[in-house]
């Protein structure tokens, strides 16, 4: 059985429309519309390793990610990036590295501080993408699995979310 855990910005609505349902498989977590950005204390690293000492709901988030086999994202794509509440909780995270440093690929980047890391699969959404735009994107899902030390990482797009209905985990 695979672990997903499902970061999105749907409404309401929509998550009930377009995502399964809870299950065993799925953690679905919704990014709040107003999220507290990350201040940069680095409390995530000294205080509390691991996780935001901004103690809200995203919070919790950090901790779930490397007890699951995949983190899927949906995100609207904003300019061939995430929508800022989904960039929020994901920079929120950043205490799910270590705070040291490393090169990894031939690049300087933070250690890994769990054994395992899920895989990563992006789901972008967003009516007229251009080809520029879903280059973009797959750039950051890229970067992403080296900064997450994500083994696997896959970018998918949709025209709208009707046309990923039944795709979505």
């Amino acid at each position: 059985m695979v672990k997903r855990l499902v970061l999105h910005d749907l409404s309401e609505e929509d998550a009930a429309a377009y995502l399964q349902g809870e299950s065993e498989e799925a953690t679905y977590f919704p990014a709040p519309p107003v999220v507290q950005t990350c201040i940069g204390c680095y409390g995530c690293w000294t205080k509390t390793p691991g996780v935001c000492v901004v103690n809200d709901g995203v919070s919790a988030f950090a901790k779930m990610i490397p007890e699951h086999d995949v983190l899927v994202v949906i995100s609207r794509c904003v300019y061939g990036s995430l929508s800022p509440e989904v960039k929020a909780v994901l920079e929120r995270s950043v205490g799910v590295v270590s705070p040291f440093f490393g090169v990894v690929h031939g690049e300087m980047h933070h250690l890994k501080r769990y054994e395992t890391m899920p895989e990563l699969a992006y789901h972008f959404y967003g009516p007229d993408l251009t080809e520029r735009e879903k280059d973009t994107a797959r750039l950051l899902t890229a970067a992403n699995a080296v900064n997450l030390y994500a083994p696997k990482h896959e970018t998918y797009f949709y025209s709208s979310l009707s046309e990923a209905k039944g795709i979505l985990p």
